[in-house]
Order: structure tokens, then sequence, then C-alpha cells
């Protein structure tokens, strides 16, 4: 479970009014005090998140939100970052209680997650269910009855259950309910590689060392590919960019491909064999995480920028900006080589991501490898509803270089479809 990159893991969010005792739940169901218990309303103010692993979904991340009836003087931001949970996740937990009546902001957050198609684990909170012997079957009962008994609630949840938070047996019961779930919007069995690689099959990964590659640690790109070469029982072959020369002839057979960083795109491009496939770390992230369709068709406003427009370069991670970092630095004046200056670019970086992005002449994101593949389809999807063309990095430097066709010829079949 360590060794599985969040963005990779199943993301569950934890919704429900102050009080309706949705941290109870979380510390229950981790056997962990992640999340602060009080019976002051209003005790979680941001969202808290722990990783975890839940057969059979596997590694996964639950987040606490704040009550959404957080009326204090910060709620209304609280309830933004609440909103940015929902657009992150893969499944849902509702919390009600058994002696309050659903309200209308409850049915609004679960049509909120409904609209947003999230799977919803609706969790009825048996407050009285101390003085009761735990009974599962009547639980279960209780919670149906309370569902059908308010219009609207048993069309929104995808499963419901019972949550008696003094019994312990309810952590297994929603194990049981959220491993039931199809999670939206997840990798699955998709892979980095999928149709790339066979048994046997040698790949050449050049991964330069500048100023912005961790000491003693490749980029996460690199390393899960090079994890996946070997899941498919091929061969990963590593150098830097001036050694691919020798690293190709030293191979009796030429390898099934080169990968490379995207920022060596074009001297990989003069040493590589046209013979040779060639793409970028970027690309199999767009492909993987993705619609890399989206991002190749919004190669053409390139040429349509002209001085004064608007560029929005949008970093998934955040992390120290070196003096040659490459969406701050190298990709602007890579820009301006090619003829385009004069631009106003804007940066986002981490969650941060506008609502509004009909203002922008061009997007150009980073390979998202920190991102959930949730929240990388949402980001395309709000450009391409708005009418702002959206490219990843990878995408725009080979296009810049003008090896757009290579890099992208071993998924032109995927492309076409």
């Amino acid at each position: 479970m360590e060794q599985t990159p969040k963005a990779n893991r199943v993301h569950i969010g934890f919704f429900g009014r102050c009080n309706a005792g949705k941290s109870t739940l979380i510390n229950m169901l981790t056997d962990q005090p992640v999340s602060l218990v009080s019976e002051v309303a209003g005790t979680t103010t941001d969202p808290v998140s722990k990783s975890m692993e839940i057969l059979p979904l596997g590694p996964v991340v639950i987040t606490d939100t704040a009550g959404i009836d957080d009326t204090t003087e910060l709620g209304t931001l609280r309830m933004e970052k609440t909103e940015e949970v929902v657009k992150k996740i893969n499944l849902a937990v509702y919390v009600l209680r058994t002696d309050e009546e659903p309200t209308a902001d409850d049915m609004h957050w679960l049509g909120l997650l409904k609209q947003n198609n999230v799977p919803i684990a609706l969790f009825i909170n048996e407050i009285n269910a101390e003085n009761k012997e735990v009974n599962q079957e009547e639980n279960k009962e209780d919670a149906s009855a309370y569902v059908e008994s308010h219009k609207g609630l048993s069309e929104l949840a995808t499963v419901i259950g019972s949550a008696d938070f003094t019994s312990k047996t309810k952590r297994l019961e929603l194990l049981d309910l959220l491993g039931g779930l199809t999670p939206l919007d997840v990798e699955g069995d998709q892979t980095l590689l999928q149709g790339l690689v066979e048994e046997g099959d040698a790949i050449i990964l050049v991964c330069p060392i500048d100023s912005a590659a961790p000491k003693g640690r490749l980029i996460l790109p690199q390393v899960q590919t090079i994890r996946e070469i070997l899941d498919y029982k091929g061969l990963a072959l590593v150098c830097q960019t001036e050694e691919l020369p020798a690293m190709i002839n030293s191979l009796k057979n030429p390898p099934k491909m080169v990968i490379c960083d995207s920022q060596a795109f074009d001297r990989v491009d003069e040493l590589t064999p046209n013979t040779i496939p060639l793409t970028s770390f970027s690309i199999l992230m767009a492909r993987f995480k993705g619609k890399l369709q989206d991002l190749v068709a919004g190669v053409e406003a390139i040429k349509n920028l002209k001085p004064g427009s608007r560029v929005l370069i949008s970093e998934g991670c955040t992390h120290r900006r070196q003096c040659d970092d490459i969406g701050t630095v190298k990709i602007p004046n890579l820009l301006k080589k090619q003829g385009h200056t004069d631009l106003q670019l804007e940066f986002t970086s981490g969650g941060a991501f506008p609502k509004d992005v009909s203002q922008y002449d061009l997007i150009i994101h980073c390979g998202a490898c920190m991102l959930t593949r949730r929240e990388v389809l949402r980001r395309i999807e709000c450009a391409v509803v708005q009418g702002t063309p959206i490219v990843n990095y990878g995408v725009l430097i080979a296009a810049l270089h003008g090896i757009l066709e290579r890099a992208i010829s071993p998924f032109v079949d995927e492309l076409k479809g």
C-alpha cells in the first residue's frame, strides 16, 4: 500500500452535517484517531486525509470534510474546500442521523455528488443505538426504513447502511459496502504501457539528471514506467541523453521503444534512428490519466497565439521552483524562441485550477503524475466544455520541436478511434 502513489489510489470522501458522526466513523474505519472528535459542532474545519487499504478496492485515501451546515465566519470558504473534494473523489460516504430529518443542505450535497456521478454509500447513524442490542439485520432494516420515509434519498444513494458507532461490527459493514462499489474514473487495469510492451522487449528510458530531479531519486513517472516494464517482464534500460547512442549500439536487436523526458525531446529525436518508436513520459501520462486526443487537438491553438494572448500554465504538484523550472522558465522561453512573445502568462499549482477557463487562449498542463485520473479528466472536460484548447507539457514540447507526429505514433490507432 505504501508503494502506491497517492494519485493512483481510490479516493473516498466523507460528507454530512456537523456532528453527524463522520469523524467518528472514519476513526472507526481506520482504527486510528485520524479526525478530531468532539461534541462541539464544526470541529472538522479543513479536509483531513488518511491512506489505508480496503479490499477489494486496494490502497485508498480517505478524506474527512467540514460539516456542510457550517455557519461559522469561515464556513463559506470551508464549503468551497468541500466542493473541491467532490470533484476529486471516486467514492462518497454520506452520514445522516436517525434523530434528525434530512435538510435542504443534505439534499443539495447528495445531489451534487450524484450530479458528479460519484457512487454514494449512505450511512444512517443510529444515535440511540447504545441502549439496543447490536443486531446487524435490524439496524439495516431501520436504516432502510429511514431512507424510504424521506422522499428522494433512495434515488440518490448507491448503497445504504446503518452506522451504530458504538459497535465495532459496523467497521466490517462499512468495509463490505465500500468494497462492493465500483469507484468512478479510476485507472483500473489500465497501465502506462498498455499494449506497448511484451515479455522480453527492451525499452530505453532517457532520464536527464537536472536541478529539478530529487537527489538520489528518479521522478515518479520514470519510476512508474520502470516498474511497469518489469511487471511485463521486459528489460528497462536507463541512461542519460548523451549515452543514448552507445546504449542503442550495445544491443544485439533495436529496442522496442525509446521513452524520454520531454525536456530532452529535440536532442533524443536527433540521436534515435527513425526506425525506433519514440515518445515521452509526459505523453504516456496524458494517455494514462486523461484524454490524449483532446490534448493533441489543442496543438492547433499554438499557431494562433499572438502578443497579448492569455496562457495558463498549470502544475499538478507543488514544489520549490528552480532557476530552470520547466513550467515557469523553460516552457515560456521555448514559446519565445518559437516566436510567441508578449504572452500574458498565468500559473497555478497543486489543487488550484480555475473554474472559469474561458478567458484563456490556451492551457498548458503538466503530465499530472500527482493528480488522480478523475481530477485530470475533470480539468480537460472543463477546458473542452468552455471551448479553451488544452495541451500538456509533452505534447506542447513535441509540437514546438516539430516532432509531435513521431512522438504520438505509438498511439496512432488509438487516436483514430
